[in-house]
């Protein structure tokens, strides 16, 4: 297990994936993240696509939104990037959400 949990909903005009990271769980949260856009664009999460790279620095994704040093959560916020067309926003929360792109 990834330390995630995944669903996707329909909207009218749009898909949307949705992802839970698990902070107590063994991924780090840039992790459940390249495993969700891997999901959501239906890929293997070893695809040279499915990389945060150029877009956001995975370390710092994961110190953003880590607990304190006592343990407490921090609080909300949030943080939006584009990967390969794919709007990801990460919330403090945990929770993941991701747009596909619009097919023309």
């Amino acid at each position: 297990m990834n330390g995630y949990t995944a669903s996707t909903s329909q909207a009218p005009s749009r898909p949307l994936y949705r992802a839970t990271h698990d902070p107590t769980g063994p991924a780090t949260l840039s992790t459940t993240v390249i495993h969700a856009l891997a999901d959501c664009m239906g890929v293997d999460v070893t695809d040279s696509r499915v990389s945060l790279y150029d877009t956001v620095d995975p370390g710092a994704l994961d110190e953003l939104f880590r607990p304190r040093h006592d343990g407490t959560p921090r609080a909300g916020g949030t943080l939006s990037f584009v990967v390969n067309g794919h709007h990801v926003t990460v919330s403090g929360d945990g929770e993941i959400l991701i747009e596909p792109p619009t097919r023309r």
